[in-house]
């Protein structure tokens, strides 16, 4: 599975890195990244990339911090319309039941489940995709988001039981204690938040039916836009990992998803796409990400998209972009 998440995760990085000067043009780019797709708040990226782009902003600011401001830049547009469903809901144990229903359409590598325990409810984040890794930032940030969501609902004296990390302390712990005013433990099974009972099942002031359910029907017609794509981002991500080899057959992708190729072809066909414009447009977009890291040369770029010798990439490249990769870094160097 090819695993995406919302851009506007990234836009609170964009935001953040700004705000301290930071190139954060640079850092998008080393990410794979690409900053247009920022106002696009339909935007679906790599969720591999934004894991990236988490660990670029940790390292170029210097600050094992960086979570805790980037976690308190949420807004309700940060999660698109689950982010007004929560604030319309009539208890938090609702809006956590929503934000557990719906989070894969913020990233589908990941999820959220709600459980009680005693005299408290338990909300922990696990990962689906096995082949995605929740970095310590981000968990710290979503920590830190997730406990200004609560207290937009239900005031700012509100506070976790307890917060739990899968790993070791940080220089980001005093941070961290600062923000969320809860006991923290680390090197848990995986990342969690106890929240009390009686704080889960107050009603809230905020509550507002009719926004409610007006949410909760743009909520389900993504969820069911996000399944209806799950093949194209899973034939993707193998021809991304096909293109080196030079070797990129139709029939090759369609076996290894145990499927004709005629059942791909008319899949994909209903997801409005065909395989020959998903290899162009993947070919395209990784080009213009390539050709941008100048330690790669244009022969390196050209075997990394699987073309055959160095003329036939600088001519599709021509195609896609008016000029020659060597014309295209001189014009980027010269500003």
């Amino acid at each position: 599975m090819s695993s995406t998440t919302l851009s506007s995760w990234a836009r609170l990085v964009w935001e953040e890195l700004q705000q301290r000067k930071l190139d954060a043009r640079a850092i998008f780019a080393a990410a794979g990244l690409d900053p247009a797709e920022l106002h696009d708040p339909n935007a679906r990226v790599p969720a591999s990339r934004v894991s990236r782009l988490w660990q670029l902003a940790e390292e170029s600011s210097e600050d094992p911090a960086i979570g805790v401001a980037i976690g308190m830049r949420w807004n309700p547009t940060t999660f698109h319309a689950l982010g007004y469903a929560w604030l319309a809901s009539a208890t938090l144990a609702q809006a956590f039941h929503r934000l557990a229903r719906y989070s894969r359409l913020i990233n589908d590598a990941s999820e959220f489940t709600l459980t009680t325990t005693g005299t408290n409810y338990r909300v922990t984040g696990t990962v689906r995709d096995p082949g995605f890794i929740l970095s310590p930032i981000s968990i710290q940030a979503t920590a830190v988001a997730v406990t200004k969501m609560c207290r937009m609902v239900s005031g700012e004296s509100f506070s976790p039981v307890e917060v739990q990390f899968p790993f070791a302390p940080t220089a980001a712990t005093l941070a961290l204690e600062v923000n969320l005013r809860a006991p923290l433990r680390f090197g848990c099974d995986v990342a969690g938040m106890l929240i009390d009972r009686q704080d889960m099942e107050r009603p809230l002031l905020t509550a507002n039916p009719e926004l409610s359910r007006s949410s909760e029907e743009i909520l389900m017609k993504h969820l069911g836009r996000l399944d209806q794509q799950q093949l194209a981002h899973q034939v993707r991500r193998r021809i991304v990992e096909a293109l080196p080899s030079g070797r990129i057959k139709e029939e090759d992708i369609a076996a290894d998803l145990h499927l004709s190729t005629r059942t791909l072809q008319r899949r994909l066909i209903e997801e409005g796409v065909n395989f020959g414009e998903l290899l162009q447009g993947i070919r395209r977009e990784l080009a213009q990400n390539y050709i941008d890291d100048r330690q790669l040369n244009v022969s390196e770029i050209a075997y990394l998209l699987g073309f055959s010798d160095q003329a036939n990439f600088t001519r599709a490249f021509k195609r896609w972009f008016g000029a020659t990769p060597s014309d295209w870094r001189k014009r980027k160097a010269a500003g």
